[in-house]
């Protein structure tokens, strides 16, 4: 499950929780902050100083092991890797394209869907950059002034609108995979994953309620 993704089970989480945390924004925050980290190729090394950013940080964790086994995302996510490899992509670029692929157009429809959960995800984001969470420590020192940098950054990210789009998604992917040099795919097969992508979005959205509804309930038991 992609930052978006997180947001929105930690605002349903927060909805039944009995004793919420202190800072209800620092708490949607950690939860999307290991994901924030991997997209700028950083390990979060530390645990956060502050307590419901902590707290958030727990529960992405145990988000993303919910999600990962769920039978939507094992589904959809072997069926685009399978139909891209049979189309000739290698292995590990289909894998990783299933896998990336589904979160990201998972996250499109649910910025669609839900109203409020568009202006949850750019406050948020705009957080990244209040020192008094002490975000500044939770990286390896040798690398904390990247970091900050990075931290800056995320605090003007527009809403990813266009990971509604197939093939903004398979564009994206390319990007991010190229860094990966067993994962990455040539410029001429973004179309390819493009086109897979989009056959499969019409079942993707016809199970998004289900999945985040049972999402909500085990992370709730």
């Amino acid at each position: 499950m992609n930052f978006v993704g997180h947001i929105q089970l930690a605002r349903l989480h927060l909805s039944g929780a009995s004793s919420p945390p202190d800072d209800l924004g620092g708490f949607l925050l950690g939860a999307a902050l290991p994901d924030f980290a991997a997209m700028g190729r950083f390990r979060l090394t530390d645990r956060p100083q502050d307590h419901s950013v902590q707290a958030g940080v727990g529960l992405h964790h145990r988000t993303d092991e919910a999600f990962h086994a769920h039978p939507w995302f094992r589904r959809h996510s072997k069926a685009v890797s399978a139909e891209l490899e049979q189309a000739g992509i290698g292995r590990g670029a289909a894998r990783a394209c299933g896998h990336v692929g589904v979160e990201l157009l998972l996250d499109g429809l649910l910025l669609d869907d839900v109203a409020e959960l568009r202006s949850a995800v750019e406050t948020t984001t705009a957080r990244t950059t209040d020192r008094e969470l002490g975000l500044h420590a939770v990286v390896d020192p040798a690398r904390r002034d990247d970091w900050q940098e990075h931290l800056q950054s995320v605090a003007t990210w527009p809403l990813p609108r266009d990971y509604r789009s197939p093939a903004a998604v398979s564009e994206r992917l390319r990007r991010i995979l190229a860094r990966r040099p067993r994962l990455a795919f040539d410029a001429e097969h973004v179309t390819l994953v493009a086109d897979t992508l989009a056959t499969h979005q019409p079942e993707l959205e016809k199970g998004v309620e289900a999945l985040v509804s049972e999402l909500d309930a085990t992370l709730a038991a």
